[in-house]
């Protein structure tokens, strides 16, 4: 491949928006610390006064499958991907006041549907 199809695909692959003020930030669950991580940065940043960290368990699983990344920091024992999120965003100086927990989904689209079910109990507006 030449440089120019590199760079083409490169940037039709990583997408770049400057980040707005919303009203809650979604995280869907994972085990990896970088996305609750950065939603902490945002929250710090007056991004949005909410986060939703979502997931339950795995569907293939029946459970949490584990912290991906810096153990020696989170090293809680995690019944669910809400649960991690959660101690990684409390870690990071989000007051659990700012945390909506969503720990019942088990897939992609249940973190969406019970995330945004949550969002609307508490009367936040979600586009």
């Amino acid at each position: 491949m030449n440089e120019r199809t590199i760079a083409d695909i490169t940037n039709f692959i990583f997408v770049s928006d400057e980040p707005q003020r919303a009203e809650v930030l979604l995280l869907p669950g994972g085990s990896d610390p970088a996305i609750p991580e950065k939603a902490a940065e945002l929250f710090s940043a007056g991004f949005a006064p909410f986060i939703i960290p979502s997931g339950g368990v795995s569907i293939k699983t029946g459970k949490f499958s584990g912290v991906k990344r810096k153990t020696d920091v989170y090293d809680g024992d995690y019944a669910t991907d809400c649960a991690f999120y959660t101690d990684v965003l409390l870690k990071n100086s989000v007051p659990r006041s700012a945390i909506i927990a969503e720990n019942k989904s088990g897939f992609t689209k249940e973190n969406a549907t019970l995330s945004r079910k949550a969002a609307d109990e508490k009367g936040l507006k979600v586009q």
